[in-house]
């Protein structure tokens, strides 16, 4: 299945918010259904429904964006597109870590 978020709409995958995501506890309620939980509050991602918002929170609702809840929720969905994005996350941290 493939989750209904508009990548290019939604401005990428954000380097910030994949590393914030890595902080996240994601319990899998159903089919591409999250429970979101470690940072302020709980949220609820839904990966595969267009009916309604990917996820509850204020940066995917007012911003638009794929915030840290849905790429929580993407890596455990093994999703290759977010994937792919730690290389560049991991060779930002190595190269933070030298200077």
């Amino acid at each position: 299945m493939i989750p209904a978020i508009d990548f290019a709409a939604a401005g990428g995958v954000d380097l910030d918010r994949l590393q914030r995501s890595l902080t996240l506890d994601g319990e899998r309620v159903g089919a591409g259904q999250y429970r979101v939980s470690g940072g302020e509050h709980e949220h609820w991602v839904d990966l595969y429904t267009t009916s309604h918002p990917r996820c509850d929170c204020g940066d995917h609702l007012w911003r638009e964006r794929i915030c840290k809840h849905i790429l929580a929720a993407l890596l455990r969905e093994g999703n290759e597109r977010v994937v792919r994005a730690l290389a560049p996350l991991f060779s930002r941290a190595a190269i933070a870590r030298v200077t």
